[in-house]
């Protein structure tokens, strides 16, 4: 395992992501009836920021830090706030809340009502142990060891038949993308009425694009690409962009997404350059 979250956590890109996820959430509780959340790159759920890897990146400063400093009055920010710092006392030791930065498990496992369920998978044993350990007080939630891509197949169709696959590896494979493409439409042969949110690096070279000029030749129905950059496309130093594919989206997230990035990334790009793209690729 040479991919570390620890070092991220909390960056723009956790910002971005999370932001939308609660969104998604936030729809699913419009109806009572249990629904079901697959997470299928879960990593250990919550990040200390102070921790040596954070220190050193120190990419949480001008993530979740420079949006603390300046938020942005909109429901799904005050949202998103807010279930940070709830998930943040949950697993605080000290009065030092602030040092910890919550993984999607964290902020999934709150979320969930009584007959909602969630499966969280992690295939690196160390990483698996301490989301079990984060996640210990929660109920309806499984804790697999195993491949992201081979839950897709053992867990779905869920028998709640309502949800959300969150799918967000750490791309470390040469050959990510094509992984994650041939997982994807396997996935939706199983279950095509489920919400499925793909998380994606953009860097330089546009290999994110490649990717989704195969998923929208694929047949695909409904796919929305939500992204967020905090530099130029071409910028050869690092991550350059946030990039989410909802497979399903709900009603109107679309416009949504319109009112609030370009909010967020005026708060979070790094020298006010960087670009918000909200598009259809199919369906709408």
């Amino acid at each position: 395992m040479n991919y570390s979250h620890a070092f991220h956590a909390g960056n723009f890109a956790d910002v971005h992501k999370h932001i939308v996820l609660l969104a998604l959430l936030e729809h699913l509780h419009k109806k009572p009836t249990p629904f079901f959340v697959l997470d299928t790159h879960a990593g250990r759920g919550v990040y200390d920021l102070t921790s040596t890897e954070a220190e050193r990146s120190g990419e949480w400063r001008s993530g979740i830090s420079r949006l603390l400093a300046a938020p942005i009055d909109v429901p799904e920010v005050t949202n998103y706030l807010c279930h940070v710092q709830h998930a943040q006392a949950t697993v605080a030791t000290s009065s030092s809340t602030a040092r910890f930065y919550p993984g999607s498990p964290l902020l999934i496992a709150g979320q969930l009502r009584n007959g909602d369920r969630a499966v969280f998978v992690e295939k690196h044993p160390l990483e698996a142990e301490a989301l079990k350990a984060t996640l210990h007080r929660y109920s309806h939630i499984a804790v697999l060891t195993q491949d992201g891509y081979a839950a897709l197949k053992a867990e779905l169709p869920p028998k709640e038949n309502r949800g959300l696959v969150l799918i967000d590896p750490p791309y470390e494979a040469a050959d990510e993308f094509m992984q994650l493409a041939d997982a994807l439409r396997m996935a939706l042969k199983r279950w095509s009425n489920g919400t499925y949110c793909v998380w994606y690096p953009i860097k330089a070279g546009g290999a994110h694009e490649r990717f989704l000029q195969q998923l929208r030749a694929a047949g695909i129905k409904k796919l929305l690409l939500v992204e967020l950059s905090v530099k130029p496309a071409d910028s050869p130093l690092g991550l350059n962009g946030s990039g989410l594919l909802i497979v399903n989206p709900p009603y109107q997230l679309d416009a949504r997404m319109q009112a609030i990035l370009p909010q967020l990334q005026r708060v979070l790009a790094l020298e006010k350059v960087g670009d918000v793209r909200i598009e259809w690729l199919a369906g709408e």
